[in-house]
């Protein structure tokens, strides 16, 4: 039943099928102004045109079929009432589009051109230049329409492919994440914590027997706990700490994922930033690409690294489609820019942030480069 539902969403939606029947009304017309013995038979195979024309986009396994029958009476038509009836062909050309297999769409567009070609020599329509003029575009839009269609049905295939190739992308980095994290705690807590648990152990039997011993015992337990929760602490901070030019490298492989050209400048101006401030800017560059990627449409970006007097300065910039003033506020608000002044506000960074409908979105990073005195230091500032 799954299979059946799949296959009838396979081309246009119904509706868009019924609109092409208005025109109709030029063939129809020409049809009831016969005489009463052709208006009749010709009325019941339009009527059959329509019906085959319709049901096709509703039985994707009778679409081979139904396009032959409709080219075979678009024949019929030409050779009862005149050539002009051969504009008929639009209708079956799109069903074509729609066909799987390749070998019926080539024989659906081969059908097409033997019709087409057929009308053309039985009419003599090359011999006068006014008819090629007015029939040749035509028939090459009837003949083009199937591939067209083609095209884009691969465009979004291969759309929704890089899609699900990226989902599985974030998907595997997660789960090599969470497996390096579980190697980390593992081989640097895992023999502490076995440790303290014996010398506890150890403590608690003598206690009674011999206290001095124990009393030692349980100063090395805390000796050994402070130092458990300072690799904790290191490999917490080993997990944040992203720098800028890792992340730029990373952004220019997510960029290039999403068909967005990069421009970076001023990578001279990274050099010997404190890691501090360089993991925050690597953070809000993350959420900045991140946003750029899902939201802006852009065909680039650019990154840009200048130095002023109280620090550095970071500007992403793109030329998509922006924000209207009305959404301004929105945005403004969303869950990532304010997570990344979160950050700033850490260091007394700042963000400005610019956009505009059609003019794409620009983000400027400023964080200040504070070095230390020796006094600071000394005190654990």
């Amino acid at each position: 039943m799954m299979q059946k539902s799949g296959q009838a969403r396979n081309g246009p939606p119904l509706y868009f099928s019924l609109i092409w029947l208005v025109y109709l009304a030029f063939p129809l017309e020409t049809i009831l102004n016969m005489p009463i013995a052709q208006m009749l038979p010709s009325l019941l195979l339009l009527s059959l045109f329509i019906g085959t024309y319709l049901y096709s986009f509703k039985a994707p396994r009778f679409r081979f079929t139904a396009a032959l029958l409709l080219l075979a009476m678009v024949g019929g038509f030409c050779w009862l009432f005149g050539e002009n009836f051969v504009f008929l062909t639009f209708y079956p050309s799109p069903i074509v589009g729609t066909l799987n297999e390749k070998w019926k769409r080539f024989a659906g567009m081969g059908a097409m051109l033997a019709l087409l070609a057929a009308v053309a020599a039985y009419f003599g329509l090359y011999e006068n230049e006014t008819d090629i003029f007015q029939y040749l575009p035509a028939m090459l839009i009837m003949l083009t329409v199937p591939l067209g269609m083609q095209l884009t049905k691969r465009s979004n295939e291969l759309k929704n492919k890089l899609s699900l190739a990226n989902d599985e992308i974030a998907r595997l980095s997660k789960n090599e994440e969470r497996e390096r994290i579980s190697r980390d705690l593992h081989d640097t807590l895992g023999h502490t914590l076995s440790l303290i648990t014996l010398k506890s152990e150890l403590a608690e039997r003598l206690i009674a027997k011999n206290p001095e011993r124990a009393a030692a015992e349980i100063r090395d337990v805390q000796n050994t706990s402070r130092a458990a929760l300072k690799q904790l602490r290191e490999l917490v901070s080993g997990m944040n700490a992203a720098t800028t030019r890792e992340e730029t490298a990373h952004a220019s492989q997510l960029l290039q994922a999403a068909g967005i050209r990069l421009q970076a400048r001023g990578e001279a101006h990274l050099a010997g930033l404190p890691p501090l401030v360089d993991n925050i800017m690597a953070m809000c560059l993350r959420e900045a690409i991140t946003n750029a990627v899902k939201h802006s449409g852009a065909s680039t970006c650019r990154i840009e690294w200048t130095k002023h007097d109280a620090g550095i300065a970071m500007t992403v910039s793109d030329d998509g489609r922006g924000c209207s003033a009305a959404r301004a506020g929105e945005t403004k608000g969303g869950s990532g820019l304010r997570g990344m002044r979160e950050r700033l506000r850490l260091i007394e960074g700042e963000l400005e942030w610019r956009s505009e409908a059609g003019t794409g979105t620009q983000l400027v990073i400023k964080l200040p480069l504070v070095e230390k005195t020796g006094d600071e230091e000394a005190t654990g500032a």
